[in-house]
């Protein structure tokens, strides 16, 4: 326990930069057990003295196989040898691991793209034919992984996904002539519609060459984060004319100043897109006029971000969805946020009431908006407790709301308004039907009724904060 482990300043100066964490401690473990092999030295005691399991402690020896620290010596289980971090002269005696150690330094810069996720030989040979097969310098191959592992869905893309979509792409732009960083940066910009920007603002300063680098970064932040479109930003080069020689620097004051002029509405809508979906809050320009309606309208911000609350809690994530809700709100007079707070908590408290009605009534589903308009007019007649036996009494219907809206209005017409003169009407009416000793009952006009078919268009067009229905029908915002 007193003793030390030496740590080289090669190791810490080329690995502890970019080597997953779990990875690190692993490989320092390692270095003291080879020091100290009476400690043990299995994947179990490691694993277990490291707070890992054992399929981390492998994959961990493999990601230092691959730095070329470590050499494997069994595979069933894999052992694994420590090697110098000098590399000693184990590549050089193995051929086959030669090419892998000619470029250790760009491999440990691919793995570090990837973090905790490891490259897989096949990878390494789809980089390597890359840099040697078409012609891509090592910065290229790099800048196209990174391109790769940008426009993932993932959050947390893996290797070989990437490699796989890449690979094709990366043929498509060598034959293009791609070789170096730079050639790549302007066939991505190209593809965006970034570079055909650029080269129609080269044209409006009568400038026939073709952009540079930075002047492709400039249109790509116009297009991307600013949200312009190539028409705004060619229309922008008219404030040019006011000096002699112009620039994209002057074409980025330009815009920024118009920018800060549309920018309280812009913040507002990047707020509200960003309830709406995490992914997705950087407004179009299509999408700020939307919004401007919206405020012309009566909307103001806060209820417009409060709809978009509701509609990302039931995936409803698109700009049209958080349309037709206001859409909603706006018939029933809700343009404020207290308003709107005020509906939403009534319907949610209805909601909650008739799921327990649906319960009695052995109903297992969701409430619709004919439940709640029932409800709604039950309350406003009848006491709670009355309403919840009257659902008792549902039970094993084919039709049980329509039955409890039946019943509660024979009730009301015969003067029944408790639930205990409710219960012996009911008893009364039983021991008719079942032929017990029982006074002579009419006929009960609550049984003698037809059956409501429903179909989709019962369920009306009426919003709530029930959302699941919407896009069922085919009905847009």
């Amino acid at each position: 326990m007193f003793d030390s482990t030496p740590i080289e300043n090669m190791f810490l100066l080329e690995h502890l930069p970019t080597a997953p964490e779990a990875y690190l401690r692993v490989y320092l473990y390692a270095r003291m057990l080879a020091l100290h092999p009476e400690l043990g030295g299995d994947a179990v005691d490691t694993a277990r003295a490291l707070r890992l399991d054992e399929d981390a402690v492998y994959a961990a020896f493999k990601y230092w196989e691959q730095q070329g620290l470590a050499r494997r010596l069994t595979d069933r289980p894999p052992t694994y040898e420590l090697l110098p971090v000098r590399g000693g002269d184990y590549a050089a005696s193995n051929p086959m691991e030669a090419n892998y150690y000619a470029y250790r330094d760009f491999n440990a810069s691919l793995q570090a793209l990837f973090g905790a996720k490891l490259i897989e030989s096949h990878e390494y040979r789809v980089a390597n034919d890359w840099l040697n097969v078409l012609g891509y310098d090592q910065d290229a191959v790099l800048r196209i992984v990174q391109y790769g592992i940008d426009k993932s869905r993932s959050k947390n893309p893996s290797p070989a996904g990437v490699f796989k979509r890449m690979d094709k792409l990366a043929t498509v732009w060598a034959d293009r002539g791609c070789r170096t960083a730079e050639d790549v940066a302007r066939a991505i910009a190209e593809d965006e519609g970034v570079y055909g920007a650029a080269c129609a603002v080269l044209k409006r300063f009568a400038l026939r060459r073709q952009p540079t680098l930075d002047e492709l970064d400039c249109v790509k932040r116009w297009m991307d984060e600013w949200r312009y479109s190539e028409e705004q930003i060619v229309s922008a080069c008219e404030e040019t004319t006011k000096t002699r020689a112009p620039s994209f620097a002057y074409l980025d004051a330009v815009l920024k100043s118009r920018l800060n002029d549309r920018g309280g509405a812009w913040r507002e809508l990047s707020e509200i897109l960003r309830e709406l979906d995490p992914y997705q809050a950087q407004p179009t320009q299509d999408q700020l006029e939307r919004y401007t309606r919206l405020k012309g309208a009566g909307f103001d911000a806060a209820t417009v971000k409060l709809a978009a609350v509701q509609c990302h809690r039931k995936k409803r994530t698109r700009f049209e969805d958080l349309e037709w809700m206001l859409d909603r709100w706006a018939a029933l007079g809700l343009y404020t946020r207290d308003a709107a707070e005020a509906y939403i908590q009534d319907m949610s408290h209805k909601a909650e009431r008739v799921r327990g009605i649906l319960d009695r009534c052995g109903l297992d589903r969701r409430p619709t908006m004919d439940d709640l308009r029932l409800y709604e007019r039950w309350r406003d007649a009848y006491d709670e407790d009355l309403i919840d036996y009257a659902a008792e009494c549902a039970a094993g219907m084919k039709q049980p709301m329509t039955y409890v809206d039946k019943l509660l209005k024979q009730w009301s017409d015969i003067g029944v308004k408790s639930v205990e003169a409710a219960r012996a009407e009911h008893a009364l009416w039983r021991g008719s039907k079942g032929g017990e000793a029982a006074k002579p009952a009419a006929p009960n006009p609550a049984l003698d009724y037809e059956q409501r078919k429903y179909t989709d268009e019962d369920f009306g067009d009426d919003f709530f904060i029930d959302l699941d229905k919407y896009g069922e029908e085919g009905e847009k915002a």
